[in-house]
């Protein structure tokens, strides 16, 4: 009998059309993926999408497949860290699938699934440069433009009066500070130990080590137009399914490989996961 509501709920159209209704109609569910934000979002070798995020997505298309008792062509659009908001507002995208924090700041704006991953705003610092972040006088520091770790390169600078410089991509900001033209740099600290090891994995002797610590906390999830409470509630079904089955490990050592979770990272996904 629930799962018959289900169905009818999902079926019986409401006041007025939402996301889920035009996914529905048109019978395609569009997806962001980020071009460069691997291990979490971007377009492989082949133009594919992949990375943890579109895996998850992937899921979503399958349990509104099932759900919708009709099948859903998936269609990826491809957004940047500039307009990956505006094209969920404007409805370029369903939902956004790469790396983006949480915020309430955010949640302004969008709305957000449960969380998906746990990271934290890490630096990397040049090994014959700067050790300490504390040791920063003045000197030119870089994050990621439209990204938390703007911030935190703001916070770190200001007091020796540092400024900052926004890069568009993560290893555009690796490489300016193994040129020695910025002296740290910030960003979600998996983002940068995956830049690093494709480096590495390129022959490329990069003199960079990223700090150990933490300095935010950085809830991955993922996002849709604000006030899309049907859609939500699918995305999140699929999400907790994935979660409470453990199948989201699988997706995870696929995509970041040796990149090790922490206890507490693990833990999240018991601690989110979602009951029917």
């Amino acid at each position: 009998m629930r799962i018959l509501f289900a169905l009818l709920f999902l079926a019986a159209p409401p006041a007025f059309a939402d996301a889920l209704d035009r996914i529905a109609e048109r019978g395609e569910i569009r997806f962001g993926v980020r071009e460069a934000s691997a291990p979490f979002s971007y377009r492989n070798e082949a133009g594919e999408a992949a990375g943890l995020a579109p895996r998850l997505c992937l899921r979503v298309a399958a349990s509104l497949t099932e759900r919708l008792g009709k099948p859903l062509a998936v269609s990826w659009v491809t957004v940047d860290a500039a307009t990956r908001f505006s094209a969920v507002e404007e409805g370029l995208v369903d939902v956004h699938c790469g790396p983006m924090t949480q915020t309430l700041a955010r949640r302004e704006r969008l709305d957000f699934s449960i969380p998906y991953f746990m990271d934290g705003i890490g630096a990397a610092l040049r090994r014959d440069g700067v050790q300490e972040l504390s040791d920063l006088a003045g000197q030119p520091v870089g994050a990621l433009n439209g990204t938390t770790g703007v911030a935190m390169a703001v916070e770190w600078g200001a007091p020796g009066g540092s400024p900052v410089t926004r890069f568009d991509s993560h290893r555009a900001g690796l490489e300016a500070l193994a040129r020695g033209e910025i002296d740290a740099y910030f960003g979600d600290q998996g983002l940068l130990l995956h830049q690093l090891a494709v480096l590495k994995r390129e022959d490329r002797l990069i003199p960079i080590r990223v700090l150990p610590d933490q300095f935010s906390y950085e809830p991955y999830s993922l996002a849709m137009a604000a006030g899309e409470r049907r859609l939500r509630l699918e995305v999140d079904r699929a999400l907790s399914a994935a979660f409470l089955t453990q199948e989201v490990f699988s997706d995870i050592e696929a995509e970041l490989g040796e990149f090790a979770l922490s206890e507490f990272a693990a833990f999240l996904y018991v601690l989110v996961a979602l009951p029917d």
